[in-house]
């Protein structure tokens, strides 16, 4: 594991960043300056004003995280769950696309139609990894010329549309 792995799962304990906060509030406490302790605890000047403020106003509570506010999604559960399973079971050409794989603009097009939310190429690739567990795989070409009998097949059906 790299030091930066090593450090990212530290960061992610939450044990971890309680001891870290009063580690830099006992660092204070002995009279170390907020700068020294920001050296040490490798943590901004701000951030260690904040958790000294937060412990005095609200003692061992107040180093906890606050819940993390932000606007509401768009989408909501049910209609992720429905794009969930459109895009693992379902074909686009069912929705009248002239292709087998699922895209970001072909979806942001499906989005947009039957849940009447408008949505970029970037942000339903964050829907889904993040709220849906989805990763985007790239389409591997197929040729049907690579075998012998796939050929033969390729240019009979190409002769039939001739």
């Amino acid at each position: 594991m790299s030091v930066s792995e090593i450090e990212a799962l530290l960061k992610s304990k939450e044990d971890y960043k309680i001891a870290l906060r009063l580690f830099s509030i006992l660092s204070i406490a002995k009279g170390e300056s907020s700068r020294k302790a920001q050296e040490l605890l490798l943590l901004s000047h701000n951030q260690i004003c904040i958790w000294v403020k937060r412990f005095n106003e609200f003692g061992l509570e107040g180093l906890n995280d606050r819940p993390k506010t932000g606007r509401k999604p768009k989408i909501t559960n049910d209609q992720l769950d429905w794009l969930k399973n459109l895009i693992l079971n379902e074909s686009p050409t069912k929705y009248g696309f002239n292709t087998e794989t699922w895209t970001a603009p072909l979806l942001v097009k499906v989005v947009e139609k039957h849940c009447n939310i408008v949505y970029s190429d970037d942000m339903i690739y964050v829907l889904l990894k993040k709220k849906m567990g989805l990763t985007h795989k790239k389409g591997k070409g197929f040729y049907a010329e690579e075998k012998p009998e796939l050929r033969e097949k390729f240019v009979e059906d190409l002769k039939k549309t001739l």
